[in-house]
C-alpha cells in the first residue's frame, strides 16, 4: 500500500497546507536572494506533496529547489534537486517535465565534475523523452550522456549511451548525427575492450553512411552490396552465404544450358538427379579453382567459368579477411 493510502484526509489535507506554507516562504526568500535556504523550503514542500502523491506539484518543488541550488552555484544539490524533480514528474507521467529537469539534472553534475552522475541522469533524461517520441531530444539526451560517461572513462557506459544516441537520431531520420554517435559508440567500446560491441556499431556507422549517400547511385549501390557480401567485414556468415548462391547459380547455369560434357564413368544421363549432382561439383571445383579433368567445358561456357573463378578467388579471400579480422579481436 502506498505512503499516500495510508493517512487520512486530515493528515493529506495539513500536509498539502504545509507544502503551500512552505512554498510562499521560499518565494519571498528567493526574491530577496536567500537562495540557499529557499532550495531547502522548496525541497520540504516537494517531500510534503510527494507525502500525499501530489506528483506534478512534488515536481515543481523540486525543480524550483534545484534552480535555487543553481543560482547559489551549489551544483551537487542542484543535481539532486533537479533529479528528484525528474522522478517525481515521472511518477505523474509529465515526460516533457522529467525529461527537462533530468538534462537540468545532469548540466548541474557535469559543473560539480560529477560525470558518471551527469551521465546517468542524461541518460534518464532520454528515456523520458522517449516517452513522448521526441526522437531528437532522445538523441541529444543520450549524446550528452556519452559525453559525460566518456569524460569520467567509463566506457562500456559512454558506448551504451552512444548507441542509444544514434538508435534515436535514426528513428529521427538523421543519417549524419546517428553515424556520428555510432563512431562514438565504436570508440568507447574499443577502449573497453568489448570488440564485438564495437564491431556492431561500426556495421551501424557504414550503414548510416550508405544512408545518407544519393539515392540510386552507383557509390550508394556498391555500398548495399558490401553490406549483403560481407556485412562491412562484420558477418563472415554473410561471405558463406553469398558463397553458397554463386556456387548454385553457376551449378544453375552448367545444368540448363547442356554446356558440360561429363567423362566420368557414370553413365549421368540416364539420371536428372546425378546430372544436378555433377553440376554442383563442378561448380564448387571452379569456383575453390579445384580443377576438373573429368569434366570438358563447351566453348561458349568458357566465359561463365572464368567469370565464376574470379569470382570465387575474390570471396575465399574475403572470407579469410573478415574471419581473421573477427578472430583477431577475441
Amino acid at each position: 500500500m502506498a505512503l499516500g493510502e495510508q493517512q487520512s484526509e486530515e493528515q493529506k489535507l495539513q500536509l498539502t497546507r504545509k507544502a503551500r506554507l512552505l512554498e510562499k516562504k521560499a518565494r519571498e526568500l528567493y526574491e530577496i536572494g536567500e537562495y540557499d535556504r529557499a532550495g531547502l523550503l522548496y525541497g520540504w514542500a516537494g517531500y510534503a506533496h510527494s507525502q500525499v502523491q501530489a506528483w506534478e506539484d512534488s515536481g515543481y518543488d523540486y525543480g524550483q529547489a534545484g534552480e535555487c541550488y543553481r543560482r547559489n552555484k551549489d551544483w551537487s544539490k542542484a543535481g539532486l534537486s533537479y533529479s528528484l524533480s525528474g522522478e517525481t514528474y515521472e511518477r505523474a507521467e509529465k515526460w516533457l517535465g522529467a525529461g527537462l529537469n533530468y538534462s537540468q539534472s545532469g548540466n548541474a553534475y557535469e559543473q560539480n565534475m560529477e560525470f558518471e552522475k551527469a551521465g546517468e541522469s542524461y541518460r534518464r533524461a532520454g528515456e523520458a523523452y522517449k516517452e513522448t517520441g521526441k526522437w531528437r531530444e532522445v538523441a541529444i539526451s543520450y549524446q550528452y550522456s556519452g559525453e559525460a560517461c566518456r569524460t569520467a572513462r567509463a566506457w562500456r557506459a559512454a558506448g551504451l549511451s552512444y548507441a542509444q544516441s544514434g538508435n534515436a537520431y535514426k528513428n529521427a531520420g538523421m543519417w549524419t548525427g546517428a553515424e556520428e554517435s555510432y563512431c562514438n559508440a565504436k570508440t568507447a567500446y574499443t577502449e573497453a575492450g568489448a570488440y564485438e560491441d564495437a564491431g556492431k556499431m561500426y556495421y551501424e556507422e557504414m550503414v548510416m553512411k550508405r544512408m545518407y549517400m544519393k539515392k540510386h547511385s552507383v557509390k550508394r549501390f556498391i555500398y548495399y552490396l558490401y553490406d549483403l557480401i560481407c556485412g562491412y567485414g562484420e558477418k563472415p556468415k554473410n561471405v558463406i552465404i553469398s558463397c553458397l548462391v554463386v556456387i548454385f547459380l553457376f551449378a544453375f547455369i552448367y545444368f540448363t544450358s547442356n554446356g558440360i560434357v561429363y567423362k566420368g564413368v557414370l553413365n549421368i544421363h540416364d539420371g536428372i538427379m546425378a546430372k544436378i549432382l555433377y553440376s554442383i561439383y563442378y561448380s564448387v571445383s571452379v569456383f575453390a579453382t579445384l580443377g576438373h579433368a573429368e569434366f570438358e567445358p563447351k566453348v561458349y561456357m568458357r566465359p561463365f567459368i572464368m567469370i565464376e573463378a574470379l569470382i570465387g578467388i575474390f570471396m575465399i579471400v574475403l572470407f579469410v579477411l573478415v574471419f581473421g579480422r573477427k578472430m583477431m579481436r577475441r
